[in-house]
Parts: C-alpha cells; sequence; structure tokens
C-alpha cells in the first residue's frame, strides 16, 4: 500500500478513479490530491480544494473492492500528518461523522460555515441528500 501526494500529471487518474466510483467532482489544478495505490493500481483518492479562501475536504473515493479495509482511514492519516487541517470543511453523510471525526472534523450548524458552503449544504439536502451535514476540523488549544 503506497498513500502519496499526486503529481499534477496524474490528476486525469483521479478524475477516472472518480468516475469508477460514481463520483461527479473533479480536480483542479490548485487541488491537494492524496492517493493511494494497491499493486501499482490507482485505488483512493481525497482532494483538499481552496475556494473562497477556505479549505474544503472533498472527493473521498476508494473503490468498492478495497472499502473496509482501513484504507480510507490511512487516507486521513496521511491528510493529517502532512497539511495543516485547522479550519478545514467537509459536507460528508451523516454515518461518516466517526471516520472524518478520527482527524479531528466536529459537527458544526451550517450558519457556523462560509455562506458559499452553507448554500451547497442547502443544495444537497434539496435534491434529496437529506443525510449530509456540515464538519469543520476546529482549533485546538
Amino acid at each position: 500500500m503506497n498513500i502519496r501526494f499526486a503529481g499534477i500529471n496524474e490528476y486525469p487518474s483521479v478524475v477516472q478513479l472518480y468516475q469508477a466510483c460514481g463520483y461527479g467532482g473533479g480536480v483542479d489544478n490548485e487541488d491537494k490530491v492524496v492517493i493511494a495505490e494497491a499493486s501499482g493500481q490507482l485505488i483512493g483518492a481525497v482532494r483538499i480544494c481552496t475556494e473562497q479562501g477556505v479549505q474544503v475536504l472533498r472527493g473521498m473515493q476508494i473503490i468498492k473492492s478495497y472499502h473496509g479495509k482501513g484504507i480510507g482511514s490511512l487516507v486521513l492519516q496521511f491528510l493529517k500528518d502532512n497539511i495543516v487541517m485547522t479550519g478545514c470543511y467537509c459536507l460528508p453523510y451523516k454515518h461518516l461523522t466517526g471516520f472524518y471525526g478520527q482527524i479531528g472534523f466536529e459537527l458544526i450548524s451550517a450558519d457556523e460555515a462560509p455562506v458559499f458552503l452553507a448554500e451547497r449544504l442547502e443544495k444537497y439536502l434539496s435534491i434529496g441528500n437529506t443525510e449530509m451535514v456540515m464538519m469543520k476540523v476546529m482549533i485546538k488549544s
């Protein structure tokens, strides 16, 4: 198992992984993308985007045949070890709050988030993704 930052030249492969996982997001050149590989095959990815000056964790995807093997947790730990995450937001499904909580994400209300993220959450909820929530890595003193 190899977990590392992807080079920009690998971003098209990340988009292909996203498509194979049924995720519609893309990758911008400014994103920080972490990938997981097994036997030379791309099996997972996540990215940190900077949107309107705010870090947002997006696109956590692991190929289905590798679910339940702890790969997502390893990818998150790599993020925590290599990127300052304080103030980073994510919009996961409710059942994943413990998963993201392992690297410091905490549930917050939409009114505690930047307007554009609160609007994104409202859009997701309005199209039927009623199990989505807002999380943020809080500043620890």
